[in-house]
C-alpha cells in the first residue's frame, strides 16, 4: 500500500491522478477530507497533517512504501523529517521524497539546505529512498497570469539566467512511475523540461502560443522583495524565497537532463505545450 503525503498540491495531485489511472491503490493523508476531491470509493482517505503525530501513525498502518510532498515552511525540515522516522519505524521500505535541484552540500539558501539535511536523514534510517529534484516549476507562472493578462508583461529578478522549467505534473508522474516500479532506491533523480532557455525567450515561446507580444522585465532584487511582501506575511518565507531568487539568477538552475522523459518514456511537457494548456489563465480579460 502507498501512501502519498501532500495528495492535493501540484506534484502530489498529478501524482494521485497517476496511481488512479494505473488503478493502483493508494491512501492520502490531507486535512480536509471533504475537500480534498478524492472519490471515497477509489481512494482511501485519512485525516490529519504532518504536525500530528498520531495522524501520521494511524495513515501509516500497512504502508510499505510512500510519496513525502511539503510546501515551503519554517518548520517543514523538521516536520519531514520526523515523518521519515515514523515511516521507517511503521515499517515503510521505500520512501521518495520531492527535493531541491539546488539541495545538496554545498547548498547555501535555506530551503535547499533544508532538502539536503532531510535527505541526509532518510539516507541514515536504513530504508530505501528515491530523491526527486526538480528544476523551476513552469506552474510558477500562473503566478504572473495576472501581471501577463493585464499588461502584457511579467518580471522576475532573474536577469538572463536560464532555466529547465519543468510541468510539476511530469513531477508527480515519475514520483508514481518510482513508487510502482524497481530499480529506483538509492537513486537521486535530477528531473528538468526538454529546454534550457532565460526568461526573454519564456516571454518569447508564451507570446508565440498566445499570439500576442509579452516582455520579461528583469526585476531588481529589491523591487521583487517589495512586491512579494505584499503576498507574503511570514517573514521567514518572505526570507527564504528571495534568498533562493538570487542563486536561481546567480545560475543554480542552469541545468537540463533527460531522466524525466527517461522516467516517464514520453518526452517531458513543454513550455509551448504548458501554456496552449493554461492558456486561458494568460488571457486578457474580456
Amino acid at each position: 500500500m502507498i501512501l502519498l503525503i501532500g495528495a492535493t498540491g501540484r506534484v502530489g495531485s498529478a501524482a494521485a491522478r497517476a496511481l488512479l489511472a494505473s488503478k493502483t491503490p493508494f491512501r492520502a493523508l490531507v486535512r480536509r477530507p471533504d475537500n480534498a476531491g478524492f472519490d471515497c470509493d477509489t481512494v482511501e482517505v485519512a485525516r490529519g497533517d504532518l504536525s500530528d503525530v498520531a495522524s501520521i501513525k494511524r495513515a501509516l498502518h500497512g504502508i510499505t512504501r510512500a510519496l513525502m510532498v511539503m510546501g515551503n515552511h519554517p518548520d517543514q525540515a523538521e516536520l519531514e523529517r520526523q515523518f521519515a522516522t515514523l515511516a521507517a519505524n511503521a515499517g515503510v521500505s521505500h520512501l521518495v521524497k520531492v527535493s531541491s535541484m539546488e539541495a545538496g552540500p554545498g547548498a547555501t539558501a535555506t530551503l535547499p539546505k533544508n532538502h539536503y539535511g532531510t535527505e541526509q536523514h532518510i539516507e541514515s534510517l536504513g530504508i530505501d529512498w528515491t530523491f526527486l529534484r526538480p528544476n523551476y516549476f513552469m506552474q510558477n507562472m500562473l503566478m504572473y497570469s495576472g501581471s501577463i493578462a493585464r499588461t502584457n508583461s511579467f518580471a522576475l529578478p532573474l536577469g538572463d539566467a536560464k532555466t529547465a522549467m519543468i510541468d510539476a505534473r511530469d513531477v508527480g508522474e515519475v514520483a508514481a512511475v518510482v513508487l510502482t516500479t524497481e530499480g529506483h532506491a538509492g537513486q537521486t533523480y535530477r528531473l528538468t523540461g526538454p529546454e534550457l532557455i532565460d526568461f526573454y525567450e519564456v516571454a518569447a515561446r508564451m507570446s508565440a502560443v498566445l499570439d500576442r507580444p509579452l516582455s520579461y522585465l528583469a526585476q531588481s532584487p529589491e523591487a521583487f522583495r517589495e512586491v512579494l511582501g505584499q503576498f507574503i506575511q511570514s517573514a521567514w518565507q518572505l526570507d527564504a524565497v528571495c534568498e533562493l531568487f538570487a542563486e536561481i539568477a546567480a545560475g543554480s538552475l542552469e541545468e537540463q537532463t533527460s531522466t524525466t522523459a527517461d522516467l516517464l518514456g514520453r518526452p517531458a511537457v513543454s513550455l509551448n505545450t504548458f501554456t496552449q494548456q493554461f492558456a486561458g489563465a494568460f488571457a486578457p480579460a474580456s
